[in-house]
């Protein structure tokens, strides 16, 4: 191997793979916290990845040497990963003790096969990451997609979500274990409340069919990139459903645990949520590289000149509005629910000051682009803020993730707060040296 082969192997593959899953170890088990979870939570790990991915990608000039390095890509993520927090996961982690609850508080249950802890979790996490993929996967797709594709696109994702909610409305035996002998229990809205806290068979139910649900989405979305012959496109998504779907499956929610310590008391629901926020790096890490690496000189002149600078300014600030902006109130209504109480109160405070402000921001973010507009075709740096930008992602959801570990009077949440500021000097080595290396490259050169 030669040093462009040991410099290509360390830039689009060893390096990547380290930050994003350095930053899906903390964001996703910030993702569980307080004032996020579902969908917050996942929105404020997306927009960290997409800032990320968009950073150690992009080129400082106009023409790119690499495929997915779109501005989008930060909204992308933000939307993707968000989309796929709409369901939870806490039906799931007893199958890997052979327990399916009947009655949690009274610790009851039936047994079953450990294998469907394996199999649901591979579920929830090939789409759970895959869906973002999917959106990441449109912000470079090898051909220009008309509106007609567009609403192709969409049809097949939404289509496929449509039949997977009927197969499994049709044949519920399928998807929900024993389910032709307790049926009755299932349904049972008294012994199976919908708003316990505890893990039981009408959770189960609802949770099953959102994971398939998000499966069909992603199969969709994927099916129309292969019948497209978007063979980049189908590998991206593919990859990121199937890597962390293993990924999840064999983390089995940090249940063996307390088997490996007994008798300690420890937050390993949480160690779990940081080893799948893992999972989800290693996943687009493995990614970047079979897809992102630099193409051919000739390919980039003649494809990758940025044709809408303005546009792709537009949805690049868009993105760190909605990801940062959402992440900033949710992560001060989870430090008052800490310290002050009363999350409810604090939640609606926050959004009363902060959604204007949010949009008062997205009024003179297109005002600036409408009177500084940048040429089509511009051959320059059209962020040649970058750095600063993604500085500011990575200190902002640092402070956040700070913010809503505690108190510290607890010794578990320091253990956390010190593993969050590893893990950012990580984020923050890797980040200066692709500065530092972009830095000294002409514009014809790529890192």
């Amino acid at each position: 191997m030669n040093d462009n082969s040991r410099s290509d192997l360390t830039h689009d593959l060893i390096l990547p793979t380290v930050l994003f899953a350095a930053l899906g170890a903390m964001t996703w088990a910030v993702r569980g916290c307080s004032g996020y979870g579902a969908i917050n939570g996942c929105v404020f790990a997306g927009v960290t990845w997409g800032a990320a991915w968009w950073f150690i990608a992009r080129d400082p000039s106009g023409t790119q040497s690499r495929r997915y390095t779109s501005g989008w890509i930060i909204l992308a993520l933000a939307v993707g990963v968000g989309l796929s927090g709409g369901r939870g996961w806490m039906q799931w982690p007893s199958f890997f003790r052979g327990e399916l609850m009947t009655n949690a508080p009274s610790g009851e249950f039936v047994p079953i096969s450990r294998v469907y802890g394996f199999v649901w979790l591979f579920i929830a996490g090939v789409a759970w990451a895959g869906i973002g993929a999917c959106m990441l996967a449109w912000c470079g797709s090898a051909r220009r997609t008309n509106a007609w594709q567009w609403a192709l696109r969409i049809a097949c994702g939404i289509g496929a979500a449509i039949l997977a909610r009927i197969l499994f409305d049709s044949f519920p035996e399928v998807f929900l274990p024993f389910y032709k002998t307790m049926k009755a229990q299932y349904l049972d809205s008294v012994m199976n409340p919908k708003t316990t806290e505890f893990p039981n068979l009408r959770r189960l139910f609802g949770d099953n069919r959102l994971a398939i649900i998000h499966l069909g989405l992603y199969l969709g979305f994927l099916a129309y990139e292969v019948v497209r012959r978007d063979w980049k496109n189908a590998t991206l998504i593919s990859t990121v459903g199937v890597v962390n779907g293993l990924g999840w499956a064999l983390c089995q929610n940090w249940q063996w645990a307390r088997n490996v310590w007994p008798g300690s008391n420890f937050n390993f629901w949480r160690c779990w949520e940081s080893s799948g926020g893992i999972s989800i790096g290693i996943a687009y890490g493995i990614a970047y590289y079979l897809v992102n690496r630099r193409i051919s000189a000739e390919e980039s002149a003649t494809r990758l000149v940025n044709a809408r600078p303005n546009l792709e300014r537009f949805g690049l600030y868009l993105g760190l509005l909605f990801g940062l902006g959402f992440s900033i109130k949710n992560g001060l209504k989870g430090w008052a629910n800490i310290y002050i109480g009363n999350e409810e109160y604090w939640s609606q405070v926050l959004w009363e000051i902060i959604g204007p402000l949010m949009l008062v921001c997205l009024v003179a973010l297109v005002a600036w682009i409408r009177l500084r507009p940048l040429p089509r075709g511009f051959q320059g740096d059209v962020f040649p803020h970058a750095y600063g930008l993604i500085w500011t992602v990575l200190i902002t959801q640092n402070v956040l993730a700070q913010l809503v570990t505690g108190p510290h009077s607890n010794g578990n949440e320091v253990a956390f707060a010190i593993y969050y500021v590893f893990l950012f000097m990580v984020s923050a080595v890797i980040v200066c040296h692709y500065q530092s290396v972009k830095a000294r490259l002409s514009p014809q050169e790529s890192v």
